[in-house]
């Protein structure tokens, strides 16, 4: 696997392992294939949307941040779990902008990855439970890590 690949499925896991805090179980194996295909689609279009890329970026750290601070609309958005699935085509918006020649490969980086995120956000929130800690804080910086990683790459 190039690192290019690793480069633009990054986002994914980052993302995943977020959204770790807040999705039921029941979402991980449909949103880890959505974000592959995702990706894997927006690898193969490759149109450029430049303004696109900082858009979701902005969405990602604002999401962050809201959650960070304890805003009334971010819990009702973790409530809610719809919302967790405009997520996937949001960050394939990078891989949209820079085309790659092996958009398969592409969408089974960015499924492994997204995976590799849910798996190792339930450890980390089995670890917080454990110690009555709240995972909140994490995942919002996770949220404005993953909006940075894609303001920077686009």
């Amino acid at each position: 696997m190039s690192l290019h690949l690793l480069w633009t499925s990054a986002d994914s896991l980052i993302a995943a392992f977020a959204l770790s805090f807040v999705v039921p179980g029941r979402h991980v194996l449909p949103l880890a294939l959505m974000f592959g295909l995702c990706d894997g689609l927006g690898s193969a279009l490759g149109v450029s949307l430049p303004p696109a890329g900082g858009l979701a970026a902005m969405l990602l750290m604002a999401s962050g941040a809201a959650l960070l601070v304890g805003l009334p609309i971010a819990q009702r958005l973790v409530n809610a779990p719809g919302w967790l699935y405009v997520l996937p085509p949001l960050l394939a918006i990078d891989n949209v902008v820079s085309r790659t020649g092996d958009a398969p490969a592409l969408a089974l980086s960015s499924a492994i990855m997204a995976g590799l995120g849910f798996a190792c956000g339930a450890v980390v929130l089995s670890w917080c439970r454990a110690g009555s800690r709240d995972a909140r804080p994490l995942a919002a910086a996770s949220l404005i890590a993953a909006g940075s990683l894609l303001a920077w790459g686009a």
